[in-house]
């Protein structure tokens, strides 16, 4: 089958034209010729401008793939692609769709169901750290952004926001959110329900990821108060989660209260387990963090481990850890802390923030059991981890103990 750049070439010469000719005044000679040799890719705009000038559709161009082959392709990436929690099972499955659709993306054309084949490779790519998912990306947009399908664009713009929160960017991310809601709102009018609350979301972590509370507060139980107007219960159980965090950070036991009590309920609508585990996990740590009530930690972590495996919920490790070391029970609290492994899937600063307690808390051990060492390697540790992290009270803590272990 010949390539993008071969057809060009071929069209060109059938009708006559010399590179200078067909490059006209909107491509220079020397990047068609690049496209011509495949050394370079059009962008959807190029590729239109080519097309009318060869007086060619862009399909015949792309020598698209029949219709009914493009829709079979389609629902078979669609049964593979699952959007959840990144794991390594996950990232596998993402490299077999790549290595899936690759062969396709030169030939697919200027429809719904390639922007969808792009978006998913570019996605894949981009999890699975593979090059070129930036340039899928954009031809995804690209059509979508011609067919008018506002929620299609919105959601590869919280991607590219979200990418930059991956990095740790979280002021880049939080300003990029903010320029593509304002930009499709101006589009749009009017968000569809679950792309507001998806940027209400979004734009809430990102306040909290760079310190802001209160902002952060405002957007989610904004978000929460829409959901129960509107009745849309999409990521209700993710605000409640962020809102009750949030409000146990503000120690407002009534409100962190509260939202525990609604994700249970929730949990018990949904017939959800992990939503349930999730809410006992925020109790969990606020009893051992804020009211260091170690005993009541471990009867509810107990419970907890009794009914899923230590690795299901990656809390209960690192808070066994720190409710034993808080009941004086060192050694035993040691071992559950080694066991604890920082996931590595986590980027916001609450959860890397309370994940590197873990050194601190073992640096403290060993002060208790006469090991200074290992007490001043751990201590600084947690240090190093905590210092570009905002002013959160995991960071009072870990520099408390770092000069505690240092004395």
């Amino acid at each position: 089958m010949a390539t993008l750049g071969e057809r060009i070439k071929t069209l060109r010469k059938q009708k006559g034209l010399t590179l200078q000719t067909l490059a006209g005044d909107q491509l220079t000679k020397g990047m068609l010729s690049l496209i011509e040799n495949n050394k370079a890719n059009p962008s959807m705009e190029s590729l239109a401008y080519i097309a009318e000038q060869l007086q060619v559709d862009q399909n015949e161009l792309l020598e698209s793939l029949p219709t009914h082959e493009l829709r079979s392709l389609l629902e078979k990436i669609e049964k593979l692609y699952t959007k959840e929690l990144l794991s390594d099972e996950l990232i596998a499955k993402y490299k077999n769709i790549v290595k899936i659709l690759k062969p396709y993306l030169e030939h697919l054309p200027f429809r719904y169901e390639s922007a969808r084949l792009f978006e998913i490779y570019g996605y894949c790519s981009y999890h699975s750290k593979q090059s070129g998912w930036e340039e899928v990306l954009k031809k995804a947009e690209e059509i979508y952004e011609s067919l008018h399908m506002i929620n299609q664009s919105a959601d590869l713009h919280t991607f590219k926001a979200m990418m930059a929160f991956t990095e740790h960017r979280y002021k880049d991310a939080l300003v990029l959110i903010q320029t593509s809601r304002k930009t499709l709102e101006e589009r749009a009018g009017v968000l569809d329900p679950l792309k507001k609350l998806d940027f209400d979301y979004y734009e809430s972590i990102l306040y909290s990821a760079i310190g802001d509370g209160e902002n952060a507060k405002r957007l989610m139980e904004e978000a929460i108060q829409y959901s129960k107007e509107h009745q849309v219960f999409y990521r209700i159980d993710a605000l409640y989660r962020l809102a009750g965090f949030q409000a146990m950070l503000e120690e407002d036991t009534a409100r962190k209260d509260y939202y525990i009590s609604k994700l249970h309920l929730f949990a018990d609508f949904t017939d959800d387990d992990e939503v349930s585990a999730f809410a006992d996990a925020i109790e969990v740590h606020y009893l051992n963090s804020f009211a260091h009530d170690y005993q009541a930690a471990l009867v509810l972590i107990d419970e907890n481990l009794e009914k899923y495996p230590e690795d299901k919920i990656f809390m209960f490790t690192l808070e066994k850890g720190k409710a034993l070391y808080g009941l004086g029970q060192f050694e035993e609290a040691l071992t559950w802390l080694k066991k604890h492994e920082l996931w590595e899937f986590l980027h916001h600063p609450y959860d890397l923030s309370l994940h590197y307690e873990k050194d601190a808390y073992m640096a403290l051990i060993y002060l208790e059991l006469g090991d200074k060492e290992l007490a001043i390697k751990h201590a600084t540790i947690a240090k190093d981890l905590i210092k570009p992290m905002p002013d959160f009270p995991y960071k009072t803590f870990i520099l408390a103990a770092h000069k505690k272990v240092l004395a």
